[in-house]
């Protein structure tokens, strides 16, 4: 992944330091905007209820809903209240909980950034997602590596300008 900042000869090439990386992503984000991040509370008051797996088609039967338009693979509702949607996520669990031997998981999903961006996401073919948060853009995108520490570079021109910043995302810690 590189961020061109400026053009020009690279002169000098260096490693900053290494990204953590968990739940496969990374985020490239303004400190001063991220500062605004609602990573769990729903901006607007509302969230979704959502559930898949091999079982799932019997518990939407069960439930009596249907698939999600975006998401052919997995059922729930959408855009409900958040006290609604945490009955919702109830009824999923207990539904799973009673039949042990069923393979089903679900998410709750507050609408926040984290949802905004994960929406996007999920959505992308490049698995990318972009928002506004607190004034400023952030950017966040799936490793393809999962979990681990990928360096990052900067290259310079001979003067020292920064050109680029670059994070290799080759197998962790490879």
């Amino acid at each position: 992944m590189t961020v061109e900042v400026n053009d020009g000869a690279v002169a000098q090439r260096h490693l900053l330091g290494k990204v953590g990386v968990d739940w496969a992503r990374i985020m490239l984000a303004d400190a001063d905007g991220l500062s605004s991040w609602v990573h769990e509370e729903p901006l607007d008051g509302l969230a979704d209820a959502v559930f898949w797996g091999a079982s799932g088609p019997f518990a939407a039967v069960d439930l009596q809903v249907s698939a999600v338009a975006d998401e052919p693979s997995k059922y729930g509702w959408l855009d409900l209240p958040i006290h609604e949607a945490i009955a919702r996520i109830h009824e999923i669990e207990g539904w799973k909980q009673a039949r042990p031997d069923r393979r089903l998981a679900w998410d709750f999903r507050p609408h926040s950034h984290h949802w905004q961006i994960m929406r996007q996401i999920d959505r992308s073919p490049h698995e990318a997602g972009q928002i506004e948060v607190g004034g400023a853009q952030v950017l966040t995108f799936m490793t393809g590596w999962g979990d681990g520490f990928f360096p990052v570079y900067a290259e310079r021109t001979e003067d020292g300008t920064i050109l680029r910043v670059r994070i290799e995302l080759l197998p962790a810690d490879s």
